[in-house]
């Protein structure tokens, strides 16, 4: 999956050890191996892009590993449900995944889920408009990381790419120009083309609009997180190039699989105000609040 993109493929191989799909595994496993199997196929039918059909296996699997005092596996997989909430538009419900995450993540004592949960919730927290309380949190996320692994002092891949996200919305592109540079070149020595794929989305965003940078960066965020094989990601790409057939395509994704706020996102690039007005209230969107004042006046003025 991270380094060939063969998404559908391990889904395909996961299917031979459930009786009953997704959280009924074959007798034959060890307890631990069928929750890891559950926790792994919700995982995997997040990616593909079936988000109603990942809630269930999330939750049973995150759930057992509370049961059993499983709290690194805990953590992940309450980080995955707060990303998978994100997906559908629960921007409450992932707040409160995240949250779990980072108590867990704690209970652990893991270095690495110790900062990822903190990210984890400092994008659902962004996602929810709370900027403030995710931008300490993102620096806690960045802290820790640094105390980990010193020679990667800054956040990469899903968690830099979310810091760069709420960054670029406090007009902090020179920030994001030498965050994602660095981390752009961590990902290809080091990563896959999921990190690649997010790194250059950051990029050409920083880039001004319509310049042969960000154009050449968005065309590689596309092509990257095509191969990725993630159909949860790949909406970022489209919706930052933004040409009428990324949206279109955004809008086929998005509407298929449920992913309400990339949902909301394609109206608000369309000008449409009464369906992204809705999307946003209903979801608890609220970061976008900004940019649907915008929208409401210049539709007052029109």
């Amino acid at each position: 999956m991270k380094k060939l993109g063969a998404v559908g493929t391990n889904l395909s191989l996961l299917s031979s050890f459930f009786e009953t799909p997704w959280t009924q595994p074959v007798a034959a496993l060890s307890l631990a191996d069928q929750i890891w199997m559950i926790s792994h196929a919700g995982f995997t039918l997040r990616a593909v892009g079936r988000l109603a059909d990942a809630v269930d296996p999330m939750k049973a699997s995150a759930e057992a590993y509370v049961k059993y005092l499983q709290w690194k596996h805990a953590a992940t997989s309450y980080a995955n449900l707060s990303e998978l909430h994100i997906a559908l538009g629960n921007v409450t419900e992932a707040v409160a995944a995240a949250r779990l995450s980072f108590e867990f993540a704690d209970r652990s004592g893991d270095g690495f889920w110790k900062m990822a949960s903190r990210a984890t919730l400092a994008d659902a927290l962004h996602q929810y408009g709370d900027i403030s309380e995710a931008t300490r949190m993102f620096a806690e996320a960045e802290r820790l990381q640094t105390e980990n692994q010193p020679t990667y002092p800054i956040l990469s891949s899903s968690s830099g790419y979310w810091y760069c996200d709420l960054l670029l919305g406090q007009g902090q592109v020179a920030e994001v120009l030498r965050r994602a540079s660095q981390t752009l070149d961590w990902a290809k020595r080091h990563l896959g083309p999921l990190s690649i794929g997010l790194d250059h989305v950051s990029l050409g965003r920083a880039h001004p609009a319509g310049s042969e940078e960000a154009a050449h960066h968005f065309d590689q965020a596309v092509d990257f997180l095509r191969r990725a094989g993630r159909l949860d990601h790949l909406p970022r790409a489209l919706l930052a190039r933004g040409t009428p057939h990324d949206l279109d395509e955004v809008f086929r994704i998005a509407t298929s699989s449920g992913m309400r706020l990339f949902l909301a996102d394609y109206h608000l690039a369309r000008g449409n105000l009464a369906e992204a007005e809705a999307l946003i209230n209903e979801t608890g969107y609220h970061r976008r609040d900004r940019e649907l004042d915008e929208l409401r006046r210049r539709k007052a003025k029109a």
